[in-house]
């Protein structure tokens, strides 16, 4: 995709969230909390950038594959666009594709290394149209060694890749806590409610409805249930922080910590191919990370911050945002590069990288209120004086104004930063307390 394919995109996902929230206003439903979306955000920026690399990879890959492995080759370059016989063959990449997804989705929750990575989309104790962007860029990875049964398939790598970005984009569909049930619907697609049912942590929903698009893979496999209530969100022992980092390493460490523990070298090793409920006899599991109220009640989690701060938060992951869209001015079609080192190598983009991992960082530690967190926010803002004028000096469009803006944006925000002398506020739950 280009940049301005990125620009358009964007702009439609956030008219549809500015949508999302009006009529969650109107019904009185609780659709976003602010920190949360942040952490999506973050995640989001985490997982495309690091996508961005692996597109190359995995496409190449498919090329390969098609050309040497593939057991036929189905017809597609060769027909006509929109011809009966090139809209049938697709319909077939799509249900295979779906296939494919549904499996690396039910993998997902009963693999534990995979759930390490895919743990990080149910984290969430909402559910909107961004929670679609919470993905750990593990999960990348993972889905890629599913999805390379496509071209195996002799599916052509350019349909392959139409199908799985259709799979991907009718995510934003699913994920909605205000469309209710759509009748016969239920019972062929990934509806809104039967995703729902996917995300609770309530015990009776819990493994449930993995299907992308469709839903007879559920019934066919046995993993299907309706949603009979709204389900409680979130994953079953909480989840404690807006940072991305520790989004997409917090069940790696988990395991990490209970194979050390474990006296057995069989164990150790079993935990990562085991069930998500499995752990090793003598080692038990860690402590759960939600708070609870006096009378032991689950509290949800919440990160308040002012409304000024929210602000200053809003803006500086946006201008985050924005350089990620920029790396593809500076390379504009990944996958047709003639040599994956010609990125690699490619000195203004990795300089915007590490200026994008480094934000997403600090970010987090600002967000989650942690020591020091203003110091690294302030290295931000002078790597980002630093490093984005020289990213863009070789774009004649830009590189006459980019430095005295960055400039400027970099000493607001640095001003705006110190002067917060409060940036957060008390859990909803504690002002409560506080009022009793």
């Amino acid at each position: 995709m280009t940049a301005k394919g990125w620009v358009i995109l964007l702009a439609v996902l956030a008219v549809l969230m500015l949508i999302e929230k009006i009529v969650a206003i109107r019904k009185n439903v609780n659709t976003y909390t602010f920190s949360d979306f942040m952490a999506n955000l973050s995640c989001g920026i985490l997982e495309r950038v690091f996508g961005f690399f692996w597109l190359y990879i995995f496409y190449e890959a498919s090329k390969w594959v098609f050309a040497n492995v593939a057991f036929w080759k189905l017809p597609w370059e060769s027909l006509e666009p929109y011809s009966i016989q090139a809209i049938g063959i697709w319909i077939v990449a799509l249900l295979f594709t779906d296939f494919l997804a549904y499996w690396h989705h039910r993998l997902s929750h009963e693999i534990n290394f995979l759930w390490a990575a895919h743990i990080v989309h149910h984290q969430s104790e909402d559910i909107n149209i961004s929670t679609v962007f919470r993905v750990s860029f593990f999960a990348v990875i993972n889905r890629s060694f599913f999805f390379i049964w496509l071209p195996i398939f002799g599916f052509h790598p350019d349909l392959a890749a139409t199908a799985i970005i259709f799979v991907g984009a009718f995510q934003f569909v699913t994920h909605s806590r205000l469309v209710g049930k759509l009748g016969f619907l239920e019972h062929i697609f990934s509806t809104p409610s039967n995703h729902r049912v996917h995300h609770a942590r309530n015990e009776k929903y819990i493994d449930h409805n993995y299907g992308h698009v469709f839903m007879f893979w559920d019934k066919m496999f046995g993993t299907y249930t309706p949603e009979e209530e709204e389900p409680d969100y979130g994953i079953t022992t909480g989840f404690e922080s807006d940072n991305a980092y520790n989004s997409n390493f917090f069940y790696w460490k988990d395991l990490f910590k209970r194979a050390k523990m474990a006296s057995s070298f069989k164990d150790k090793v079993k935990l990562f191919f085991s069930k998500p409920e499995w752990t090793p006899s003598d080692v038990g599991y860690l402590p759960n990370q939600y708070k609870t109220d006096d009378k032991g009640n689950r509290l949800p989690h919440e990160t308040p911050v002012t409304k000024g701060f929210g602000f200053y938060m809003l803006i500086n992951n946006l201008v985050t945002l924005m350089f990620f869209v920029s790396m593809f001015m500076i390379v504009t079609e990944p996958k047709k590069v003639a040599l994956f080192k010609d990125i690699m190598e490619n000195r203004h983009l990795m300089v915007l990288v590490i200026t994008i991992l480094f934000s997403v960082f600090a970010h987090g530690r600002l967000l989650d209120n942690k020591p020091g967190a203003k110091i690294f926010d302030t290295i931000r803002l002078l790597l980002v004086a630093v490093t984005i004028p020289y990213v863009y000096s070789d774009m004649p469009a830009v590189s006459n104004w980019i430095a005295p803006v960055t400039w400027a944006y970099s000493a607001g925000m640095l001003a705006w930063l110190w002067l917060s002398k409060k940036t957060h506020t008390l859990p909803s739950w504690q002002l409560k307390a506080k009022t009793v």
